[in-house]
């Protein structure tokens, strides 16, 4: 069977809607074990979309690109964080800056604004691509301002790092989907330093139960001179 550009222009589309609908998740739940692993399937779908378009395109750091993000994103870090989480005794966001309701109806306007204010197809054509997927900037753009949400209304240091990692995966969706990636170095560099990130996040989060027995930035307040 032949993967065209059509085919994965179809592939593009289906897998953003799973990815903006796993931002909503996100934002909605207060489990941070549940959003760990929404996050990893949203690295899951952001890689068979990287795929698709590099096998559409023949771009072989494509190929790669959506390896590496399915390796790093989408199994190396949420193990990483769910052996964390293991370690905290919360699991639970217990009081975020705002509740998950409010939450999930910010990031339903947010879906909604972004669809009605961007034209994909519009922007796609400018850069040259060869894909007719509209929908895929507006997801984009909306996962990006849904990573901010987390980050920004979460209080445990974990559910910010997911916010990070959802705002990072509406970054690689728009480079895989409309400028068919970033250069392979570029991508190479990106892993590795999600990767350290990471590594910090590990040893920091290990002090901080040392020290405070609990993941809540608020503790950090202690520190200001």
């Amino acid at each position: 069977m032949n993967f065209d550009a059509s085919s994965a222009a179809r592939l593009l589309d289906a897998c953003s809607a799973g990815i903006v609908l796993g931002g909503l998740l996100i934002a909605g739940t207060r489990s941070i074990g549940r959003a760990i692993w929404l996050v990893a399937a949203q690295a899951v779908l952001l890689s068979v979309a990287a795929i698709g378009v590099g096998v559409a395109t023949g771009s072989p750091h494509l190929l790669i690109g959506g390896v590496l993000t399915f390796a790093s994103r989408g199994v190396a870090v949420p193990l990483i964080l769910g052996w964390i989480l293991r370690q905290s005794p919360v699991r639970t966001e217990r009081s975020p800056y705002l509740g998950p309701r409010s939450s999930l109806v910010v990031a339903i306007v947010i879906v909604f604004a972004t669809a009605v204010t961007i034209d994909g197809s519009v922007i796609s054509h400018a850069l040259g691509g060869s894909l007719d997927a509209p929908r895929v900037l507006p997801v984009a753009v909306a996962e990006v301002l849904t990573g901010l949400l987390v980050a920004m209304t979460r209080r445990k240091g974990l559910s910010i790092v997911v916010g990070l990692l959802v705002f990072e995966n509406g970054i690689s969706l728009i480079a895989f989907s409309l400028t068919y990636g970033m250069p392979l170095v570029i991508e190479l560099g990106v892993a590795f330093d999600l990767l350290m990130a990471t590594t910090v996040i590990w040893v920091y989060t290990r002090r901080m139960l040392r020290t405070h027995g609990s993941l809540s930035t608020d503790n950090l307040r202690n520190l200001r001179g």
